[in-house]
């Protein structure tokens, strides 16, 4: 066979950049590189072993620490917020949780000249302020009871 036209399998280590294995197919170049980390992992297991360091449990045995879920804090703004609702919706009196999840909504929308003040803002569960968009709070009550 033509060397310009043999195709050979060749297995690195990008890490340390090295070839770890080369053969003419590509289970062959697997295999070989398998069974050269398996060899690496022997030894230096031994030399772990020499060096007197032990495992002391079976990684299997020992479960992973997590981190226990901290509460997040409450603004003060978004506090106010909520008591002035009675931690209500300010819509349909759905009662919200003060950590939980809901929306702090424009009565009278950005869009539409409102602003950020605590007079304008209200408690809004997240059903209420996605269905009420841009409208103003008049609007959005209206259009629910179905009236206009």
């Amino acid at each position: 066979m033509n060397g310009l036209h043999a195709v050979r399998f060749m297995v690195l280590d990008p890490a340390a950049g090295a070839v770890l294995s080369i053969a003419d197919e590509k289970t062959a170049a697997l295999r070989g590189a398998r069974n050269l980390l398996r060899v690496e992992a022997c030894r230096s297991a031994d030399a772990a072993r020499e060096a007197g360091q032990f495992e002391l449990w079976p990684a299997d045995l020992v479960a992973p620490i997590q981190p226990s879920p901290r509460a997040k804090p409450v603004s003060r703004r978004r506090r106010e917020i909520f008591q002035k609702c009675a931690g209500c919706c300010h819509y349909c009196a759905r009662p919200l949780e003060l950590a939980g999840s809901w929306h702090i909504e424009h009565m009278l929308p950005r869009a539409l000249g409102g602003a950020d003040e605590i007079s304008n803002l209200v408690a809004a569960c997240i059903p209420c302020n996605l269905s009420k968009s841009d409208r103003t709070a008049i609007e959005f009550v209206l259009e629910a009871k179905g009236g206009r």
